[in-house]
């Protein structure tokens, strides 16, 4: 039976509504500030979701690195990792395609596939318009190939190296090294507030390593961060307030900021509140099988509702008040994730689970 940590099923749950949340804000909400809140609203959605996946990951990589069959280990968790978010990427890009093709061409859409084929629409540039959501995925897929391979090189320069080393050095490796190409790249870009170093893989490749950190703390020092997990969570939420002070204090002028040590300073804090929700329990069955339905289909949400948003967009729903757009956006967007979750994502874990069966981990 499937193993679930129910607080971990809360973020990712909102995770996908706060990015959901944030591309359809506009309907409901158009002050003056509605395009921060939906901004931030989708950005943190984000950044939850990378640290979620390094916290998932960084377990797995522990376990691959603390045996001697290290090569293979590590070809069966690449392997399963792709096989779990590559289909369902790949099959959403020929229908964004399709529709942009013959339903309603995107503005200023660079539609060359073969470059989100390979995952590089947004390796060294800004995200093209086109299938514009892709862009974390770029960020996974790379981080998935990437990280592991800077392990195995500390591994052979290190071999006295315990596995809690190896894999810590790792990640010191991505933050440090990100950090500072994002600080030298600044100077190159022309970055505005929205298009800025956000979304360019290359320079995001440390994301997810702020949750192989948490992932580094469960499995070797889950007593101390149990009993610490209240002060972590307030010392998070406290840093992300701080944060988020030093973008707004100067009218969100300060892109230099936020384009280099903001994503670090803020990976760190979100980071600090998983051990408070990886303790949470619920004994309420209805509201945890609406938190469970969210976490599972959470992907297919992500990818499929930029589709929805386009879909009630075309000129034949124009007649619709935007509280009703709104509504409809979320009841088609989880109807459809969860035909897509039962017909095409389930099979092809279960093909996977039988092909590469997982890997034993504790969690």
């Amino acid at each position: 039976m499937e193993k679930r940590i129910f607080g971990f099923d809360i973020i990712r749950s909102l995770a996908v509504i706060l990015v959901m949340t944030g591309h359809v804000l506009g309907y409901i909400y158009a002050g003056e500030y509605s395009f921060f809140i939906a901004f931030f609203s989708g950005l943190f959605g984000v950044e939850l979701f990378f640290i979620l996946s390094g916290v998932l990951i960084g377990e797995l990589l522990i376990e691959v690195f603390d045996n001697d069959n290290v090569w293979k280990n590590l070809k069966v968790f690449i392997i399963r990792r792709w096989l779990r978010t590559l289909p369902l990427y790949f099959i959403m890009l020929m229908i964004y395609w399709a529709g942009n093709k013959y339903v309603d061409s995107v503005q200023n859409a660079d539609v060359a596939l073969w470059k989100y084929f390979l995952l590089i629409q947004n390796f060294f540039q800004i995200q093209p318009t086109f299938f514009g959501i892709s862009w974390s995925l770029s960020i996974e897929e790379y981080f998935y190939v990437l990280f592991p391979l800077t392990l195995l090189l500390v591994k052979q320069i290190k071999r006295d190296f315990s596995t809690e080393k190896i894999v810590s050095t790792g990640v010191l490796i991505f933050l440090f090294y990100f950090l500072l190409m994002r600080i030298t790249a600044f100077s190159h870009y022309d970055f505005t507030f929205y298009e800025g170093v956000r979304k360019i893989a290359f320079f995001r490749l440390d994301a997810i390593a702020f949750g192989i950190i948490t992932a580094i703390a469960f499995h070797f020092h889950q007593k101390r961060i149990s009993i610490n997990r209240y002060s972590l969570l307030w010392m998070g939420i406290a840093i992300l307030i701080f944060n988020q002070y030093l973008i707004f204090r100067n009218n969100y002028s300060d892109l230099y900021y936020f384009n280099t040590i903001y994503y670090s300073v803020s990976g760190l804090a979100l980071a600090s509140v998983f051990p408070f929700f990886k303790e949470i329990k619920c004994s309420g069955t209805l509201f945890l099988r609406i938190i469970q339905y969210l976490s599972k289909v959470s992907y297919s949400l992500y990818l499929q509702h930029w589709l929805v948003y386009k879909f009630l967009e075309l000129s034949y729903f124009s007649f619709l008040p935007g509280i009703i757009k709104f509504i409809l956006f979320f009841l088609i967007s989880f109807i459809t994730a969860g035909v897509s979750y039962t017909y095409i994502e389930k099979p092809i874990m279960r093909y996977r689970n039988k092909v590469y069966p997982k890997l034993n981990i504790r969690i």
